[in-house]
Order: structure tokens, then sequence, then C-alpha cells
């Protein structure tokens, strides 16, 4: 057995003795046909409670950064620990090199499929179509970090576009469902379901559906009983990041550029 497996489940292990069995609650049950089901991201909450608790067979996206060993390092400085806020930061560059180490296993035995910021772009959407052709799920985390609600924020609709290239392949519109993840009541609510309709241009549809899904996600969380919401990305990354708010991509080229991962 590799030790990168034993690592991946002495993680999950771990993890799973600091996260309570989360129940999946269904507005709507799904059917038996693949489907994608988008949600919050609540830092890292909501990746893990869909790894451990949700049942649905499915592939997750992921940051393609955090999978490839020469970025990894600059990844998890920038985008887990913030580094541009931080004093020593030779310190948090070593840190981040030290995780960039667990992170490529950890999400190779989640069943991740890379997302890039490019055009390799086009690599994620045929891993995602071959995912739904051989009947498994999508869940897409598509948060940006420009903000809507304490709940959710507003969602990149480039994921969308996995639709019309499931539809040319199999002939079926594929359904998209809404997802909101809370640790504190343990529940992974999943609302009704909007489908893609391929006999509507696909420009007028990503708005829609990017609104559908955002909207709902922030009414599922309002359903619940009263909890304190946990963001996509805390006040720390608005303090140092916040020229990238409205600029995603811009954000990921930066990330990209200064991928020399030198101490500061």
């Amino acid at each position: 057995m590799k030790l990168s497996y034993i690592y991946y489940k002495i993680v999950r292990g771990a993890l799973r003795l600091n996260f309570p069995h989360a129940k999946t609650v269904y507005e709507e049950q799904p059917d038996s046909d693949p489907a994608i089901f988008v949600s919050n991201h609540s830092a890292v909450i909501g990746p893990v409670m869909m790894t451990l608790d949700f049942k649905r067979k499915h592939q997750t996206w992921a940051v393609g950064n955090a999978l490839d060993s020469k970025k990894a390092a600059n990844f998890a400085f920038h985008d887990i620990f913030f580094g541009n806020s931080r004093r020593c930061k030779w310190f948090w560059r070593m840190l981040s090199r030290i995780v960039a180490k667990g992170l490529p296993p950890l999400l190779y035995y989640s069943d991740t499929i890379p997302v890039y910021h490019d055009k390799s772009i086009v690599k994620t959407f045929k891993q995602s179509v071959k995912a739904l052709t051989e009947g498994d799920d999508l869940v897409i985390f598509a948060e940006s970090p420009k903000r809507y609600s304490e709940f959710v924020c507003e969602l990149q609709p480039g994921f969308i576009d996995v639709a019309r290239l499931y539809y040319r392949k199999s002939g079926k519109a594929i359904k998209f469902y809404p997802v909101y993840l809370e640790k504190k009541n343990a529940v992974i609510s999943v609302g009704k379901p909007v489908a893609y309709d391929p006999e509507q241009p696909l420009d007028e549809q990503r708005g829609m559906i990017a609104e559908y899904l955002r909207d709902n996600i922030d009414r599922l969380a309002r359903a619940l009983p009263e909890h304190k919401p946990v963001p996509f990305l805390p006040e720390r990354w608005y303090s140092a990041y916040g020229m990238y708010e409205d600029d995603v991509y811009g954000y990921w080229k930066m990330i990209d550029d200064t991928g020399s991962d030198k101490s500061e």
C-alpha cells in the first residue's frame, strides 16, 4: 500500500473525528441520472463535509494549483494562509511548503477534477463530461470573492458550460442542484434543481442558472436553525487581496506569476 494512501486515510480519519456525521436533506429527491451539485464553500468545511458524507457517487472540482507540486506552495501561501496579510512572511512561506507536500495526495484520493484558470480549462471540461457520462455526479464550489450575503458569495458561472458539452455527448439536459453546508447543524441541504435548456442560448442561461443557485443556497441557509455562517473567504483575505474581489482571474494570474515561492 502506498504511503500517500496511508497518509490520506489517516487525515480522513482525523477529519471524521472532528466532523459530526451530516445528514443530507433533499427538497426534491434526485433521480438516478447524474447531476451537478453546486455548494457554498464555507472555508474547508464544504469540501470536507461533501467528501465525508455526501453519499451519491461524485467527483469534485478542485483548484489545479493545489494538485501541482510546482504551484502548490504558492497556492497555500496566498489562498490558505493569506500570506500578503502576514508578518514574518518567511515563516508562512516555510509552512506553505510543508502544507503543499500534503495537498496533492489528499485531493488525488478524494476523486477530484483539477480546475484551471487558463486555456487548460478544456481539460477540466473533458474530465467533467467523462465523469458524468460514466454516471458520476459533479460537486462544484463555484463561489467568487465577490460578496453577496453572509451565507454565500456570487457564483462564477463558467461551470455552467459543462451542461452544453454534456448534452452534446449524451443528449441529456443536466440538472443543477443548490447545496448549503453547515457544520453546526450537521446538514447538507439540497434544494430543488434548475435544468439546462438546450433550446435556449447558453449565454442567456449562465446568468439565470447562477442567480438561481446563488439565491437558493442563500434561502436554504436562512431556513436552518440559527447558526454562525463560515464565509468562503475571511476578512483577512479582503484586507490583503481586496483589489481582486471583482477580478478573480487577476487573482489567479497573480498566484501563477509569483509562483517562484521565494521567502520574503
